[in-house]
């Protein structure tokens, strides 16, 4: 069988996704799926007869990944590749739909990202979310953990609400022994007992800040609304020594910390103005994904009271800089948005970063090689012989304006062209 035609990318800035300085001028070689060779131009010879696109006043760069998403629609997948996003991590649905949906995928049959899927959540009961498995007993767990691997073929395990530290125990350490990671949107254990039981990740709504709010109290909740406005008066009310010294347990344990803050200034209505003002965002306000995203967010906020939704900005801000606090400890940050419009939102989670002090270097990793990471992929998130070729093309440097990452001209996943996109307008 003849070898596929290479492909060259030829003088763009190259930024790996290692945090290594980037490559001014540079080359980028693909053939089939695979990146063949990436770096200065003099140090990576062109293979005869490629197909070559010219990369210049351009950056070439892994493709951007969201570990958490939900909407499925193909509005919302072909807005990731448009955005430059190609690779997705649905945190809960039907497996078996999340399946055929990554086969159409694949087949061509939509334009989208590259899809990874957690299947149901895994509760204690009651359950929080309807159709969650239920593991209420190590045993139990180990004998679900093991079902969805093997069977429901997940690419990783969410423990969600009410799932306690015993029985986290047990998922991690099957899961593991199946080599696949676990996540957490934890309520019953919290963060410090969950890095205990062994977790690799903790996402927006789990239970972290300790303190400040009785226990009777942080247990009375009647609505996933009343929950996380609990978890709003927990970070605002957060003490820094103590928030410190948990980003720093965190970091040493190598927990993944996707702290989605998009999604709660979505929830409190902080960002409605600025998002539905993205150009991306539909012009026809009974569009499916609109009407969608505005009854989540007013389902989610539905019991906060005046007072809870006064201290949200307060809240973000501590919880910014405990993500801030974790990254300088060497803890993985890593980029989500739990929210329809994730090729816009994940954008806008990169802006946070950098608003917590992160460099555009580091937040362009929490959602490449960190992204990659948290997924279990040691193949995605590089720009290096051999890896996968997830790759993007924007116009302008990033690394000084993280806006030019939605200024994105090539997508190629799995070296494969996806859609054209349009942002190269932006």
């Amino acid at each position: 069988m003849a070898e596929p035609r290479a492909l060259v990318i030829d003088g763009a800035q190259v930024i790996d996704g290692t945090g290594a300085p980037p490559v001014p001028d540079g080359r980028v070689v693909i053939r089939g799926d695979r990146i063949v060779d990436a770096g200065p131009r003099p140090l990576v010879p062109p293979p005869e007869g490629a197909e070559v696109i010219d990369g210049a006043g351009r950056t070439v760069l892994p493709g951007l990944i969201d570990v958490h998403v939900h909407d499925p629609s193909p509005a919302n997948l072909a807005l990731y590749v448009r955005n430059g996003v190609t690779s997705i991590r649905f945190a809960g649905g039907r497996q078996r739909d999340l399946l055929a949906l990554r086969e159409r995928v694949e087949r061509g049959e939509i334009v989208g990202p590259r899809i990874f899927s957690v299947g149901s959540g895994v509760d204690s009961t009651p359950h929080a979310w309807p159709g969650s498995h239920a593991a209420d007993s190590p045993i139990e767990a180990r004998r679900l953990v093991r079902r969805m691997v093997e069977v429901e073929r997940v690419d990783a395990i969410l423990a969600t609400h009410r799932v306690r530290p015993a029985v986290l125990a047990a998922i991690c350490e099957t899961a593991h022994e199946l080599g696949v990671p676990v996540t957490g949107q934890l309520w019953e254990t919290d963060g410090r007992e969950a890095a205990g039981a062994g977790i690799d990740g903790l996402e927006n709504t789990s239970r972290i800040p300790e303190g400040s709010v009785p226990r009777e109290r942080l247990f009375a909740h009647r609505s996933v609304s009343e929950r996380i406005a609990l978890l709003t008066q927990l970070w605002a009310a957060a003490d820094r020594t103590r928030t410190g010294e948990l980003a720093h347990l965190l970091a040493e344990r190598a927990v993944a910390l996707a702290p989605e803050l998009v999604s709660f200034e979505a929830w409190a209505g902080i960002s409605t103005t600025e998002v539905e003002a993205d150009p991306d965002w539909p012009s026809d306000p009974d569009d499916p994904q609109v009407v969608g995203y505005r009854r989540h967010n007013a389902y989610i906020s539905k019991d906060y009271t005046a007072e809870d939704r006064a201290i949200q900005p307060a809240a973000l801000e501590r919880y910014a800089e405990f993500c801030r606090a974790f990254h300088d400890a060497g803890g993985p940050l890593v980029a989500g948005t739990d929210l329809s419009f994730g090729g816009i939102l994940l954008h806008r989670e990169l802006r946070h970063f950098r608003a917590a002090g992160l460099t555009a270097t580091q937040a362009i990793r929490t959602a490449t090689r960190q992204a990659a990471s948290a997924l279990g992929r040691d193949d995605l998130g590089f720009l290096q012989a051999g890896r996968t070729a997830d790759l993007i093309v924007v116009r302008g440097d990033p690394l000084a304006d993280l806006a030019a990452l939605r200024r994105v001209e090539h997508v190629f996943i799995g070296g494969r062209r996806a859609a054209a996109p349009t942002g190269a307008a932006r």
